[in-house]
């Protein structure tokens, strides 16, 4: 299984403080079948060149690495980025650099401002202009947008659209992320998980709510992407 996003790497961002962290982290996701992991810390273009973050990404790595074998069990690693919208990103330096691994796959966090119809443009654009593959972060929090602006997103087939685990394993929301994956329109399924605390990794329960209601084949679905997309980041 791949954890497609996730900020399990030390010291860089909101996520994991500590490399101790990381790898209790890395552990649990271990426990719950995760053996391919995406690290994908927060990118601000208002904080961070790309060259800068993509510095202090391979530096918290390789203090990670260097602890890896503490582990029974070693993940797979791939790195990208998570990168927050920003206007006039389809036409930012470096933003190809933030793609997982050596792929054109870039996983982009829609803003949680209200959203106007230049948003979804932009998007559009890094897809169609720029030929990068946009793989829209966590759905699940902007459907309290504009339902029509959420709705180009989804109708859209040349975006990849993931959601949390936890969007099933909530009460308030499990119902209705069971009646949004019969729609098939979810590509990736990921952990996003930031700590031991709040936001512990999740994904193996996630699985296993989704397993009982698979009539479509969403699991598969979900392997088959993640597996097309982690073999164009080798």
């Amino acid at each position: 299984m791949i954890d497609w996003h996730s900020h399990v790497l030390p010291a860089l961002d909101d996520g994991s403080r500590s490399v101790d962290e990381s790898l209790a982290l890395l552990k649990m996701l271990s426990e719950q079948g995760v053996d391919t992991v995406i690290a994908t810390p927060h990118f601000y273009a208002d904080m961070n060149s790309p060259e800068t973050f993509l510095k202090n990404r391979e530096n918290s790595l390789e203090h990670l690495k260097a602890r890896l074998g503490e582990l029974d069990q070693v993940p797979v690693f791939c790195t990208g980025a998570e990168v927050h919208f920003f206007r006039g990103m389809s036409r930012f330096p470096g933003l190809d650099s933030l793609c997982f691994g050596k792929s054109n796959y870039i996983l982009i966090e829609m803003p949680f401002r209200d959203w106007q119809p230049g948003f979804i443009d932009e998007i559009e654009e890094i897809s169609q202009v720029v030929g990068l593959n946009v793989i829209i972060a966590h759905i699940e929090r902007y459907f309290d947008q504009d339902k029509r602006l959420v709705k180009r997103l989804l109708d859209n087939p040349d975006l990849l659209i993931q959601c949390n685990a936890e969007f099933f394993i909530e009460k308030q929301t499990n119902r209705k992320a069971l009646k949004f994956l019969k729609t098939g329109r979810i590509d990736l399924l990921a952990s996003d998980s930031h700590n031991l605390d709040s936001r512990r990794p999740n994904i193996g329960e996630a699985i296993e709510i989704i397993g009982k209601k698979d009539k479509n084949g969403a699991l598969r679905h979900f392997y088959n992407n993640g597996r097309m997309i982690f073999s164009a980041a080798l």
